[in-house]
Order: C-alpha cells, then structure tokens, then sequence
C-alpha cells in the first residue's frame, strides 16, 4: 500500500553497509526510537511489501522507527543477522538523535525471526552492560528456542503442524539454512539464556493457531519468573504475527493498545 516517500529515509551503516530504513510519519523531533526487525525466516529480506506497516507503526505510535534489513540465509548464515542486528542497535543509540529521535526511548521490536534477534539483541546489550538502553521489547510470534529438541517437544508444533500457513516443515527449513548444526546456543535460542534477570520490561504476543505459540508463552513465563515486566496475550482463533487481520479488527487494536500502555508506563 502506498504512503508518503518523504516519510521515509533509506541509508546504509556500519562497516557492513546494512540498509536501514528510517520512518518518521509526523516529521517530528524529539519522538521515541523504535528499531524494528522484521520477520521472514532468517531468509527473507526486508521486502517492500513491509514497509506501509513500518510506516503505519510511526504513526500509530508516534515514534521514528528504524527498520533495519539485516544480512539473510542461506547467503549469511548465523550469526550474520545477530551481528548486522546488535550493530545497527548500537549505531542508532549513538546516532538516533541525528534523525530527530530521543534515544532515552528505545523500544526494539519485532515479528517472528525479529521478534528472535530483538529478544538475542536486548540479551546481548545485558552482557555488555548497555541494556538501560532499551526501555521496552515487544515481541510478536517469538521462536524462542529452535533446537531440534524443541521443536519436537513442543505441543504447539505438533498441534499447528499444517494448515495455518507457518508450518513446522518451514521453521525447520528457515532453521536449516539459517543455522545448520547450531544447538544449544542462546544467541539462536533465547530462551536457553539462564539468567533473565535486568532485563527491560516486554510485551509477547502469541495465537493460539502458530506453531510458536508456546515458545512466546515459556518465554514470558520466565522473564517473569527473573522479575521481568511482561504484558502478554495469547489471542484465540489467530495465526503467525495475527496475519490476515484488517488494520482495524479488534485484536489489533487491542495489541496496539497494549504496546501503547507498556511504552507510556515505560516511559
């Protein structure tokens, strides 16, 4: 869907030239930073069909938001889209005000493999000691450990296996380029991380027909379990990232309204 081209800026960073785009629907200053990393299995790239909703999120939130085309499988496989992701996080907390963002409000955001690197990237700024950074995730249909072990387990794979357009033959095969041979590593499964604890507060959405669902679930289980914030939901009859939903169905204001409470209280 069309939007305005002077909303948007398209540039590159770092040493690796990762395309960022950069949505600013109200040409504001001073407006919260969102970095979103979008979803496609590791292997698909940030597709121009994505970039209305990028835009919709700046002005539903009313925030600058930084979508960042991170390297994709099986071209670059992991830890590429860690490193592209935790790079740019970086560039945009030292360089966001450039843009007219207000990097004391940094919400990282994500949909499926996005909402995964936004959950390794908030871990990752814990480690290092720059997670105050980050005042908010939202996480939206987190594959959250992707160990074969998992994915065999798991109750929502076995039940959402087929029909509800993720499978579970495609999270194997998104694992299978992105990642092949990788187990036990938190940087793949974040879920594997032991101790939770400092990290900022998030909101996990989940649908009861995704393959994921539970992994969201255990996810938010243990952020609190670690003295996590959460908001959650599971929303009944809905599928991978609630697709198929117009932008004006209930559940997705109702997630909207969720992410703009956690972002006011947050903040």
């Amino acid at each position: 869907m069309p939007y305005p081209r002077d909303d948007v800026k398209r540039i590159t960073i770092t040493a690796d030239s990762i395309p960022v785009l950069i949505f600013n629907a109200t040409h504001a200053t001073n407006l919260p930073i969102i970095i979103n990393y979008h979803g496609g299995g590791f292997i698909a790239p940030l597709i121009p069909a994505l970039e209305f909703s990028l835009w919709q999120d700046a002005k539903t939130y009313d925030a600058i938001v930084f979508a960042v085309d991170y390297r994709v499988a099986p071209e670059h496989k992991f830890p590429a889209a860690v490193n592209d992701s935790y790079n740019a996080f970086k560039w945009i907390v030292a360089h966001g005000a450039e843009f007219g963002g207000d990097t004391s409000r940094i919400v990282l955001m994500g949909g499926s493999a996005g909402a995964n690197l936004a959950a390794v990237v908030t871990q990752k700024a814990k480690q290092e000691g720059i997670v105050k950074k980050i005042k908010l995730q939202v996480l939206n249909s987190l594959p959250a450990d992707m160990s074969a072990q998992r994915m065999e387990s798991s109750a929502s794979y076995r039940e959402n296996a087929s029909g509800y357009f993720l499978t579970k033959a495609s999270c194997y095969f998104s694992v299978e380029n992105y990642a092949p041979g990788v187990e036990n590593n938190p940087e793949l499964s974040p879920m594997l991380t032991e101790d939770l604890s400092g990290l900022p507060p998030a909101v996990i959405i989940t649908a009861e027909f995704d393959p994921l669902r539970d992994d969201g679930i255990m996810y938010a289980a243990k952020l609190r379990k670690y003295g996590v914030k959460v908001w959650d939901k599971c929303f009944a009859g809905q599928i991978h990232l609630l697709l198929g939903l117009p932008p004006n169905a209930k559940e997705i204001k109702e997630y909207e309204t969720m992410v703009k409470d956690a972002m006011k209280e947050c903040f």
